[in-house]
């Protein structure tokens, strides 16, 4: 009877086990199916603080069915998404009529995140649309700009006025297309060429300058008269100098602000003593010099020179009654500061007063004067 019992009690035993397991195996089940089934919740953040609306739709691919919903409601819930096979759609819009490229949202059960990536059929037919770019003024004194739309470079160009600062250009291929900008406060003198490259994955833009529009250092050309009149003790050989010469200037910079130049002239004038009868010289320097722009057409350059300067002078030293030729040669500094005045974009005039001093034999000679002339721009 004992033994009866024992193996009765046995047996409630394991029926109350299986009954326990059955039970917590359908109660894991229910909250399984319950967790697969609750809605998954996501905030779309809007690119930009102008984006007013925003449209969606889930499933394995992209079609034309779209929810739009406004920016001012950015949670969704989505009812019914396989994380396993389905993928969140969303375009956003400033105006509701033209919108942004699709993003695709795949959840990530194991880490319980969203992953987004931009569409890449949606992305290479977005690298020909119409995009929009205002053109930014360098300085309050532009007054019109002129662009193209190229791979590379060419010599068509097409204006607009800076009171009209926006571009659309249409089909402008990201991949390849280059938008190129050249401003100007004439219309008749250029500034370098800006070049602007679009981002599509960034949705911007970004700019420098074309490595291709610095064609050399030769910037111009001048040729000039001067007249010097002599000071101190000068006075006792000369009494004034006639001249003309050519120099030519280098741009340093791209702003072609810091200019080098090299410089010859020739220069004549009458003696002041009885044993000369000519004075004649012939110069060569060199120097540095710094534009600064008052307007749009004018500009001042101060300019310093270090050179040398070759005196001829038809002479009769030895008091014998025959001139003879006799060269001296001294070091000299000639200051300058030109005003310019273009008469397009290629020609200027020059005004500019010039002082000369030369050193010889431990005394100092000064000379005083002008110069003028015609600057040809290269």
């Amino acid at each position: 009877m004992v033994v009866t019992l024992i193996f009765g009690g046995m047996m409630m035993i394991s029926r109350l086990q299986k009954w326990v397991f059955v039970g917590l195996f359908l109660c894991v089940s229910a909250v399984h199916g319950f967790a697969a089934e609750s809605p998954l919740r996501i905030l779309i953040k809007p690119t930009s603080e102008t984006v007013k609306t925003f449209r969606y739709q889930t499933g394995f691919q992209i079609s034309d069915a779209w929810i739009e919903t406004d920016i001012s409601s950015p949670v969704l819930v989505l009812e019914g998404f396989d994380s396993s096979k389905d993928a969140l759609y969303v375009q956003q819009s400033k105006d509701n009529i033209k919108w942004s490229d699709t993003y695709i949202y795949r959840y990530d059960t194991d880490k319980n995140t969203w992953n987004v990536s931009l569409d890449e059929k949606t992305y290479e037919q977005g690298l020909n649309k119409t995009l929009y770019i205002q053109i930014k003024p360098t300085s309050e004194t532009i007054r019109t700009f002129r662009y193209q739309t190229n791979p590379q470079m060419s010599e068509v160009w097409t204006q607009s006025d800076i009171s009209n600062p926006v571009l659309a250009l249409e089909d402008f291929n990201a991949s390849k297309d280059m938008l190129y900008v050249q401003q100007s406060k004439d219309n008749i003198r250029w500034s370098d060429t800006y070049t602007y490259r679009y981002d599509a994955n960034a949705n911007a833009w970004s700019v420098f300058f074309a490595s291709a529009e610095k064609t050399g250092l030769i910037d111009s050309l001048d040729v000039k008269l001067y007249g010097l009149y002599p000071l101190g003790k000068s006075m006792t050989y000369y009494s004034y100098v006639l001249g003309a010469g050519l120099k030519l200037n280098f741009s340093l910079g791209n702003q072609e602000k810091l200019i080098a130049y090299g410089e010859a002239a020739y220069s004549s004038g009458p003696s002041a003593t009885d044993w000369v009868d000519t004075m004649q010289a012939i110069h060569a320097s060199v120097g540095m010099g710094y534009r600064i722009s008052l307007s749009d057409k004018v500009k001042l350059t101060p300019e310093i020179g270090y050179g040398v300067l070759f005196h001829l002078l038809d002479a009769d030293l030895d008091q014998d009654g025959v001139n003879t030729l006799e060269v001296y040669a001294d070091q000299q500094v000639r200051l300058s500061v030109n005003l310019s005045y273009a008469l397009g974009s290629r020609y200027e005039l020059f005004l500019s007063p010039l002082g000369v001093l030369f050193f010889e034999n431990g005394h100092i000679g000064t000379m005083f004067g002008c110069q003028s002339g015609l600057r040809f721009n290269f």
